[in-house]
């Protein structure tokens, strides 16, 4: 086990000095090479665990191998997602929550991590910018404004709660776990594009409103 955690450590720091200087202070960067050395850490528990089964006669059919072998899958599954968070930055992340904010913050968890998944299907789409920031700023698109940091403490002040349900679903959307297609790029009160992907309907009991996600 100390010789696995210091692979790790060692592993983990030459990954820190390679990355770019825009990411060596990055918060979100740090959590993400910090809740992936936890993973590597539970997977070489798992792999021991299962090790020490089979030394005692245990098949890998048996419960405890089968169970060992499912958290060491759990944990890669983190690790990859938070691989993905890891290339994002604080300022991508405050940009795309706020933006979910105001276009979907007091919906559901649904509608949030849809909005936030167009905008990063935009970057990946060479018709719009290939930033989060140019995505959100592109004139005739979204409101440049949801890219300031006045708006973001805007945000902020009138609902820290839905904020930080749109910060969640903006850490999904970059963690690869929202369920849509990389070619829906439009979202609004109306269809538009191609064709319609999915229609989702809203009732707050004070406000209704139906969300078109198109390719």
């Amino acid at each position: 086990m100390k010789k696995f955690l210091t692979t790790a450590v060692l592993s983990l720091t030459l990954v820190a000095a390679m990355v770019p200087a825009a990411f060596a202070a990055d918060s979100n960067y740090t959590t993400c090479m910090a809740v992936i050395s936890e993973q590597r850490t539970v997977q070489a528990q798992a792999h021991e665990a299962a090790q020490a089964m089979r030394q005692m006669g245990y098949d890998e059919s048996s419960a405890y191998i089968q169970t060992a072998k499912a958290t060491w899958n759990e944990a890669q599954q983190e690790i990859i997602a938070y691989n993905r968070l890891a290339n994002y930055t604080d300022e991508d992340i405050r940009i795309l929550a706020t933006a979910v904010y105001y276009e979907a913050g007091s919906t559901t968890d649904q509608l949030r991590e849809y909005v936030a998944q167009v905008v990063l299907n935009r970057v990946g789409d060479s018709r719009f910018p290939n930033s989060i920031r140019g995505v959100i700023t592109q004139p005739g698109q979204y409101a440049g404004k949801y890219a300031t940091a006045e708006s973001t403490q805007a945000a902020q002040n009138a609902s820290s709660i839905n904020y930080a349900s749109s910060v969640t679903a903006a850490k999904k959307a970059m963690m690869g776990r929202v369920d849509m297609p990389s070619n829906v790029v439009f979202q609004a009160n109306f269809t538009q594009g191609k064709g319609l992907w999915k229609s989702v309907y809203f009732n707050s009991g004070w406000f209704s409103s139906t969300s078109y996600f198109c390719y």
